[in-house]
């Protein structure tokens, strides 16, 4: 069962050594939050678990997909309950960062909250607080770990079952598809810090979107791309090159995102260097502004948005062409669709969000970088 991974997992967050780091956030007094970071720690000793545990324990998640999945709703469905009558009521529309508080009357950086004219509904599903913390543990940060340990170990699952299914054998597709998420997996949770920096931490609250997203969106829709891989005829397998040409598309897309998210984490947490990647990208701003109009910023305004869409459809592609039928070939494709319906909408509203705080400057920074996501498309 899934839901005592989700309690190991809480457990072992809040008693395993941790590095203790100064967020990009704040309190409402406007004091900088102060996380412990050991997901990579938590992550490798519930895996190394998982390895040790016998065949019949590896296989059970697959076996049980259904009745975990029913679980799940049920927890992310309480939890998003307990946060909305928890209540709470933020003063800004974005939460407040250490690089405002750092200027003088930063309050009037701030848009203003209109939660007050909120409804109950939009209340539940996108929560009423940045960033609650229940016995000292950050529920953001151990919502994101849960849903990586959790992705995690349903793979090995389905690859357990794919092994058994083909004698002892794993399929180019399967060794593509499972390495590139490990990677995508580990990496995130290597670079904690930096997503300490990223728009979910502050822009988006404690509420159903991104409680259920967690326990149940994150580990379980994430992995959509291996249906079509468990079980394939070994005569649908893709060849070597094909595989070396996914996980190349792969990581053309993790350079965009990665390259990105840490030219922004250097620009907070080192706003007085003006150079970045051992001095091969300048870090320009917009004048008077903290916004950035060079290196991968100077590309599009969410050029890291695209870099998550092509790694999605990377991770995709394994599937799809194992799949033999249209409509196996079209369930992996889900993944970077989800993507693409999930970053418009998010890219909409942050452009309409610092409209207003920027006011005429943001229209002249659209006119410096006038692609959205897509350079010279979009």
């Amino acid at each position: 069962m899934i839901l005592p991974v989700y309690a190991i997992c809480t457990l072992l967050h809040a008693l395993l050594p941790a590095r203790v780091v100064q967020g990009y956030c704040c309190d409402n007094e406007g004091k900088p939050l102060v996380y412990r970071l050991n997901g990579i720690l938590v992550f490798f000793v519930l895996i190394g678990g998982f390895f040790l545990s016998p065949l019949t324990i590896q296989l059970s998640l697959y076996k049980s997909m259904k009745i975990n999945l029913l679980l799940v709703n049920i927890l992310g469905i309480s939890a998003s309950l307990y946060f909305l009558i928890k209540g709470g009521q933020e003063k800004y529309q974005r939460c407040i960062t250490v690089d405002q508080i750092k200027k003088e009357n930063f309050e009037k950086l701030l848009v203003p909250s209109s939660s007050d004219r909120t409804s109950i509904l939009t209340k539940f599903f996108l929560g009423c607080e940045w960033n609650p913390r229940i016995f000292g543990i950050d529920i953001k940060m151990l919502l994101y770990l849960i849903g990586a340990v959790g992705l995690q170990l349903n793979i090995l699952s389905c690859l357990t079952a794919h092994t058994e299914f083909h004698s002892g054998q794993v399929s180019y597709a399967m060794t593509t598809y499972v390495a590139l998420m490990g990677w995508f997996l580990i990496e995130y949770l290597l670079g904690e810090e930096v997503h300490l920096y990223t728009y979910d931490l502050f822009a988006e609250k404690i509420g159903f979107k991104l409680v259920w997203g967690c326990l149940v969106f994150y580990p379980f829709f994430y992995a959509i791309g291996i249906s079509p891989l468990i079980l394939h005829p070994k005569s649908a397998d893709i060849s070597a090159n094909t595989a070396l040409a996914i996980i190349a598309l792969f990581f053309c897309g993790w350079g965009l995102t990665r390259g990105a998210n840490m030219q922004k984490f250097w620009a907070r947490r080192y706003p007085e260097q003006k150079t970045f990647l051992f001095g091969l990208v300048t870090q320009k701003t917009l004048p008077g502004t903290r916004i950035l109009i060079s290196g991968w910023w100077g590309l599009s305004r969410h050029i890291n948005y695209l870099g998550e869409i092509v790694q999605a459809l990377a991770l995709a592609l394994p599937g799809f062409l194992v799949a033999d039928s249209l409509v196996w070939k079209l369930v992996p494709l889900l993944y970077p669709v989800y993507y693409v319906l999930l970053f418009v909408p998010r890219q909409i509203d942050d452009d309409a969000v610092c409209k207003t705080k920027y006011g005429a400057v943001w229209d002249d920074y659209c006119k410096l970088v006038p692609y959205r996501i897509c350079p010279g498309v979009w």
